[in-house]
């Protein structure tokens, strides 16, 4: 038997794997829980079968992890069984089980890397869940895994040719690790980060609680210049997951000023919340959030699964003087830069910015996370869907935040999986309220100030 090429993490897998070094208690902290629902009747017994050739085409789901020295590889062929299928009577039945298992660690250093259910819906539907570790699977990839199935299954049902083969990880791990091998090219992106964060100075701790916990560490401290702020704490890490729904009417606003200009949901949507977290923490024109970035570039890279993803630390000064547009252009130009530099391992980051503030494991000036998922009507292989995240019940940061389309209304969705010992629901509902009055003021009228909106909201 020939012995299996092992490979080290990549930089994004080890941001990944740091979170799960640092959650004491709770491993759940990196698995994404997710299913599609679709309206049309699904042959499970076809869909078996379909999943089986999908592992044989999506090569990281036949990923193995090694926990000691951290390493990787591919297996040529993984058995997974008979898929359960299951079927409920309420849509409380149906949340309950699948949040259940969302709760429910992977053993991922122990050879389990997905679980997979298929199910019958409590209103008539069919359904497809899976809980994946984020080694194996970022966000994009499981899209890409729900996609693929579904063509796969179309081309077994109607006796077609299979569809385009998927990229290779494999490939891309290799692309990845040559990256962090060429001291050069990281010493570049790391000189860019490094002015980046400097050129304004030291940025402050605003977060979606208001300004108290900053107040308490300056009294604490006894240091009313104190920019910085303790938000890791491995302990008190219970998170709920709220989901929010935004009407066909604001929401049309919003994506219309998308599309006419051209502008990512990663930019507009977040504008909208950075405006009030600075309008909460006493005005401050100074955010910085981390945004999620799936770093797919190449046809490959956007045809594999995989994680790629990385947490990239936007940090941005938008001062009330600037009109919606003004703001937009500049969280666009921004966006631009970043992901030139966007392969810039995260954990260095991290270790950088405690050396340039001279900061402590604990501290820091960021205190959320942002993804905008790109999932349109014809996502998944053109099926009418439904997309569903599950609560991990854990999480190892204050807030993470997500906002996409809806592919059923067309409306605009949004998710706060946020920790309930420093975020209240209050907290979250006054962050959707204002984020949407804010976008919704803006992409009505764009030549309208940043002043004009801040002093409108509450």
């Amino acid at each position: 038997m020939n012995e299996k090429t092992k490979y080290p993490f990549t930089p994004a897998q080890e941001m990944i794997n740091f979170m799960l070094k640092y959650s004491f208690f709770h491993k759940q902290v990196i698995q994404i829980p997710a299913s599609i629902v679709v309206k049309r009747k699904i042959d499970f017994a076809v869909m078996q079968k379909a999943l089986e050739k999908e592992i044989e085409r999506n090569d990281c789901m036949r990923l193995r992890f090694i926990k000691k020295g951290l390493k990787q590889y591919f297996e040529d062929k993984v058995e997974i069984g008979k898929i359960p299928v299951m079927t409920f009577k309420t849509e409380e039945e149906q949340e309950a089980f699948f949040t259940a298992d969302a709760q429910k660690p992977i053993k991922c250093f122990k050879g389990e890397i997905f679980r997979i259910f298929f199910f019958n819906t409590f209103d008539g539907r069919c359904g497809i869940y899976i809980n994946v570790i984020h080694l194996a699977m970022d966000a994009p990839a499981v899209f890409t895994f729900f996609d693929d199935l579904l063509k796969v299954y179309e081309a077994l049902e109607n006796g077609t040719e299979m569809p385009k083969p998927l990229g290779s990880y494999e490939t891309t791990i290799k692309k990845e690790l040559e990256y962090i091998n060429n001291a050069e090219k990281v010493q570049a992106d790391k000189d860019f980060y490094v002015n980046y964060f400097l050129k304004d100075g030291e940025p402050i701790w605003n977060g979606v609680m208001g300004p108290g916990p900053l107040d308490k560490t300056k009294e604490k401290k006894k240091n009313p210049d104190l920019r910085a702020c303790g938000s890791f704490d491995p302990i008190h890490d219970k998170a709920v997951l709220e989901k929010k729904t935004l009407s066909v009417e604001d929401s049309k606003i919003i994506l219309d000023y998308m599309e006419k200009n051209q502008i990512s949901g990663e930019c507009v949507v977040q504008l909208g919340m950075r405006l009030h977290v600075g309008k909460i923490n006493h005005r401050h024109d100074d955010t910085h959030f981390l945004v999620l970035s799936n770093r797919r570039k190449t046809v490959n890279d956007k045809r594999c699964g995989g994680t790629m993803a990385s947490a990239l630390p936007w940090r941005v000064i938008l001062p009330e003087t600037l009109t919606f547009n003004e703001a937009v252009e500049k969280m666009k130009t921004l966006q631009g830069e970043i992901m030139r530099h966007n392969n810039y391992p995260f954990i260095r980051w991290l270790e950088n910015e405690r050396e340039l503030f001279n900061y402590s494991m604990k501290d820091g000036t960021t205190t959320m996370m942002f993804s905008w998922f790109p999932l349109e009507d014809d996502t998944m292989n053109g099926w009418e869907y439904e997309f569903h995240g599950y609560s991990i019940g854990h999480y190892v940061m204050p807030l993470y935040t997500y906002a996409m389309k809806d592919s059923i209304t067309g409306g605009l969705r949004f998710a706060y999986l946020h920790r309930t010992d420093t975020i209240s629901s209050a907290d979250i509902d006054r962050l959707q309220d204002n984020t949407v009055k804010a976008l919704v003021m803006g992409c009505s009228n764009p030549d309208i100030t940043l002043k004009e909106i801040l002093d409108s909201i509450d």
